[in-house]
């Protein structure tokens, strides 16, 4: 008997090393979701963008996808529509007073949600999503809690990574993670290069393949490699006709500033250039 326990025991603790698996119906309904947001950037204005998200909100919460999908799938849904949904709000005014109220709501969910699953391994998309609106709130937070979990962050984007290294959103979301974040800290502006390449390797849907190279493109542009960077500038067109992300990206580089850089400094490059 106490063999057989010690078997178990063994057999439950290794089998929870191994992340939490969607359903072939849940994954669909996460990558259909990517898509809805991608199609956003074909939008003229933010404003538009927010009422397209709240119409596809209203039609997928009523979608079988949805309403047959797991708790922690649906979860993973409602964080990406909430994250889309803010980083519009977000163009439009920076400093609107709906901003923090909005994202931290979504981030208590988060906290409940992970207390009430403390010992579980989760979904990886589950981190990621949840990463994403973390990140969004880490204005709203003490420096302190805001260090505190950009360390977990990069610890579950890292575990992540190793167990599914051709999960190209996590490659982003790393990718991200390690440009922005200072070297002191553990930023690597050639890992995030690394990731930014595999997740053009290895992007299996749209949303994959278009923020990929938007990304890799910037990187290529802040190394002076400006062939390339329009080489795969011209791919996302090809990949999303008619978006306005692109134009305002080649504006920026005309000016002299990566995306990456204008994300860090928005105020700053939108006065210089008088946005």
């Amino acid at each position: 008997m106490k063999k057989l326990l010690f078997i178990l025991s063994f057999f439950f603790l290794f089998t929870g090393l191994f992340a939490y698996d969607f359903s072939k119906a849940e994954t669909e309904l996460i990558y259909k979701t990517l898509d809805a947001r991608l199609n956003t950037r074909t939008c003229a204005s933010p404003d538009e963008a927010i009422k397209v998200l709240d119409n596809y909100s209203a039609s997928i919460f009523s979608d079988s996808l949805y309403k047959d999908a797991g708790t922690e799938a649906r979860f993973v849904v409602d964080n990406m529509l909430v994250l889309e949904k803010y980083s519009y709000m977000y163009e439009k005014n920076m400093t609107s007073p709906d901003l923090k109220p909005f994202i931290l709501a979504q981030y208590e969910k988060i906290n409940e949600y992970t207390a009430a699953h403390e010992n579980e391994k989760l979904s990886p998309w589950f981190y990621l999503s949840s990463g994403d609106v973390i990140n969004s709130s880490m204005q709203f937070i003490s420096q302190a809690t805001a260090i505190k979990l950009g360390l977990k962050e990069k610890d579950d984007y890292d575990d992540v990574v190793k167990n599914n290294p051709d999960l190209a959103f996590a490659r982003i979301n790393r990718a991200l993670w390690y440009y922005f974040a200072p070297a002191i800290g553990g930023g690597s502006k050639s890992v995030a290069k690394n990731d930014f390449q595999k997740a053009v390797e290895t992007a299996t849907c749209d949303y994959e393949r278009f923020y990929s190279r938007i990304f890799l493109s910037q990187i290529y542009y802040d190394d002076g490699n400006t062939s390339e960077c329009k080489k795969l500038l011209d791919e996302c067109d090809k990949i999303l006709p008619g978006n306005v992300y692109t134009p305002f990206i080649r504006f920026l580089n005309d000016n002299k500033y990566s995306l990456l850089f204008y994300t860090n400094n928005r105020e700053k490059v939108e006065k210089k250039l008088g946005l």
